[in-house]
């Protein structure tokens, strides 16, 4: 457990140098304190010099709560190709708190996301062979920020973490801290325009609605019952796509998903997700059963109509059933008191509502957040059923590698707090080019036709934000 202090700064700061000469390496001290409103994309733009290709945005629905990572001050990985992944960064957490020491206000000391906080997220499938495009997104990959913004409602905080060693004095240690946590000057950021679309590849098409053939035909013989295909289109531009416009755009269309956001060198994973998979506040837990989907009406009317359709669309309700059955049966086995409503309700984003059943729980003191990502990962939402076929399916049948598409990204906190997403409505940026995912759940009367119009729709909210009309 990361050691935390309220009142005395220096003590704080004496014990972590004392413990760096106990263990015989440096430890991290972590500093926060509270400061005037920021805005995020201007903090986040300002780590575009000194931190470019070290940085994480990550922005609950309604902007409830906004984090912003710049640097990288500790790396926790695997590349592990099976599921020990999940174990591996796990543990390499576990061990880094033992020596990770948090100094901040009496007033932050119960705020959640403030201090060491560990950004990240997996792979899909940790067995594919993926293309070239996902180099650097390993199996899991997570860090430590080296400077950190985290927004609440209760106001703004920023973290400095930093490695301290034994020969470091506390008063030095203080100021170096306090010093770092006053110096940045975040400018008011002005957007970039858009460069110009110069070309729109929708990639493989035939082969993915082959693949639905396949797939369909394979249900029939009772193979299995569900399995998510997904495809990609490739947009091109005459300059570097802004980032921070992107995030922008999102931010303001796309207000009931999680935007998030990823660099690894030279390229951006970034999307706006409506779908969460597992939140964790205290022993407090609730995952989102998101499954089944249609478009949003031209007006209150049609939209009225298109939701009472979904409610009661028996391929639709097949597939949502799916999903709740598996997260139900997961939250059974790690959690107490767990609760789900007898049926599902709308969900409504700016261009599509979804099935959308909630399941909360309180999490045994056997069980850890990793624990509840390894069971639910891939939910059938986005994976299938059963859950090992269908990643199978996938992998032999999907024209597209997915690297960190449709896998779990987010946060966790030194305390265990923390949320992911499902990375889906998302892209991988790079330079002047953007890979755009989008997928849908097939079952045995699956028309190829009517899945490729879902995939339309979904792809929307990306294409939108690029500055794009619809393909």
């Amino acid at each position: 457990m990361v050691t935390t202090v309220q009142h005395t700064f220096r003590k704080e700061a004496v014990h972590a140098l004392h413990k760096a000469k106990q263990v015989n390496h440096a430890v991290l001290l972590s500093y926060s304190r509270r400061i005037a409103s920021l805005d995020p994309l201007s903090f986040f733009n300002y780590g575009a010099k000194k931190y470019k290709g070290k940085r994480f945005f990550w922005s609950e629905p309604g902007s409830e709560l906004t984090i912003v990572g710049l640097g990288t001050e500790a790396v926790f990985q695997s590349k592990e190709k099976n599921e020990q992944r999940y174990h591996d960064v796990f543990e390499q957490w576990e061990r880094f708190k033992k020596t990770a020491f948090h100094i901040h206000e009496e007033e932050q000391a119960q705020h959640s996301a403030i201090g060491p906080v560990l950004f990240g997220g997996f792979s899909f499938n940790p067995s594919e062979e993926r293309g070239d495009e996902w180099n650097g997104f390993e199996e899991g990959l997570f860090f430590i920020p080296s400077l950190m913004l985290t927004k609440t409602a209760d106001g703004d905080y920023v973290t400095v973490n930093q490695w301290v060693g034994e020969a470091d004095q506390a008063e030095d240690v203080l100021e170096r801290l306090k010093s770092f946590s006053e110096a940045f000057t975040v400018s008011s950021l002005t957007y970039e325009d858009y460069p110009a679309l110069t070309k729109a590849e929708e990639l493989d098409v035939e082969n993915w609605l082959e693949a639905i053939k396949t797939a369909t035909n394979e249900m029939k013989e009772n193979q299995y019952d569900k399995v998510v295909l997904a495809r990609e289109v490739l947009l091109s531009y005459d300059g570097p796509i802004p980032i921070e416009s992107v995030l922008n755009k999102l931010l303001t269309d796309q207000t009931t998903s999680y935007i998030f956001a990823s660099e690894q060198g030279n390229k951006c994973f970034i999307g706006a997700s409506p779908e969460r998979l597992i939140k964790k506040a205290g022993k407090n837990v609730m995952s989102s059963c998101l499954a089944g989907s249609i478009k949003r009406g031209e007006n209150e009317q049609e939209d009225e109509r298109l939701g009472w359709e979904l409610l009661h669309d028996e391929k639709n309700l097949m597939e949502h059933d799916f999903v709740v059955k598996m997260i139900h049966g997961a939250f059974l086995s790690s959690c107490h008191d767990v609760e789900k409503p007898a049926g599902p309700q709308l969900y409504k984003t700016k261009n599509v509502q979804h099935l959308y059943t909630p399941i909360v729980g309180r999490l045994k003191t056997s069980a850890s957040l990793f624990d509840l990502i390894e069971k639910l990962h891939p939910t059938p939402a986005l994976g299938g059923a059963p859950q090992k076929k269908a990643v199978e399916v996938i992998a032999e049948l999907e024209p597209m590698t997915r690297g960190w598409y449709a896998a779990p990204i987010g946060w966790i906190d030194s305390r265990e707090n923390g949320e992911f997403a499902v990375a889906i409505r998302s892209g991988l940026i790079e330079g002047n080019e953007a890979r755009l995912f989008a997928g849908c759940g097939i079952v045995e009367d699956s028309d190829p036709q009517s899945e490729y119009e879902e995939t339309q729709i979904k792809l929307k909210p990306m294409i939108s934000a690029l500055g794009g009309e619809r393909l």
